[in-house]
């Protein structure tokens, strides 16, 4: 090929690259942890929206310093698998990977991480906390503040609209029932949601409720025998369709 392959992903953080609950963390220190996890706890489960709970997270964590949140994103552990996916695509010799932490975190966390552990490589939708926390160049690696579930979706038709991906190679990765529209706006876009050791009113949403056309493209990704999940499984799929659509090693 002449050309590289090019390819957009997008993947969730909370429960998806991390097994943290990256809110409550930053929060814990000030007693307010409890608080946060069942603020996420409301809007991950569909008892209500993102948007309902945002101002409460954002009130929550006003006072948390830059330092906690610098230690935190070098330190936020990530599951088996997950920063080799990650590597994995942004090197590429084969395929052009334009890949996006799409996620209800605080920017001021997400871009702070994206900068740490990745050297700002990745794009950053997140939802606009801590947004002071960040320079005028991991700013600019925001493409998007994401204050409803609906955005992740948004997000993802954004970059394939930019980047143009061969068709089928579209992915977003997530595990609540808030990454649904991602899962289903990869699936519209001809390419593939995985859900990533989706919780119950995820898998449920998926079997009984959405589109089965839609759902029949949404790839589920369960625990393995130890019952520890494997983000490697994500890059295992990501390597078949690349496989299958381009006729390459990704």
């Amino acid at each position: 090929m002449s050309k590289k392959a090019r390819l957009v992903f997008s993947t969730d953080v909370n429960g998806t690259l991390t097994p943290d609950n990256t809110f409550a963390k930053l929060v814990e220190p000030d007693g307010l942890a409890g608080e946060m996890e069942a603020l996420m706890e409301a809007y991950t489960t569909g008892r209500c929206s993102f948007a309902k709970v945002l101002p409460q997270m954002e009130k929550l964590a006003k006072k948390v310093p830059r330092k906690r949140v610098e230690d935190y994103a070098w330190a936020m552990p990530l599951f088996p698998g997950a920063a080799d996916t990650i590597e994995t695509l942004l090197n590429s010799a084969s395929v052009r990977v334009r890949a996006v932490l799409s996620t209800t975190g605080f920017a001021g966390l997400i871009g702070l991480f994206n900068e740490i552990r990745f050297g700002g490589r990745l794009y950053v939708a997140a939802s606009p906390v801590l947004l002071e926390l960040l320079d005028k160049r991991q700013k600019r690696r925001l493409v998007r503040t994401v204050v409803a579930e609906a955005d992740k979706a948004i997000v993802l038709e954004h970059l394939a609209a930019i980047h143009r991906p061969h068709e089928g190679l579209i992915f977003h990765v997530g595990d609540t029932l808030g990454d649904l529209p991602g899962l289903l706006q990869a699936a519209k876009l001809k390419g593939t949601g995985i859900a990533f050791c989706p919780n119950s009113e995820l898998a449920a949403a998926l079997a009984h409720e959405a589109p089965r056309e839609l759902a029949g493209r949404v790839e589920v990704v369960l625990p393995g025998p130890d019952g520890r999940p494997d983000y490697g499984k994500v890059l295992e799929i990501v390597r078949q369709k690349v496989l299958d659509v381009c006729g390459i090693e990704l």
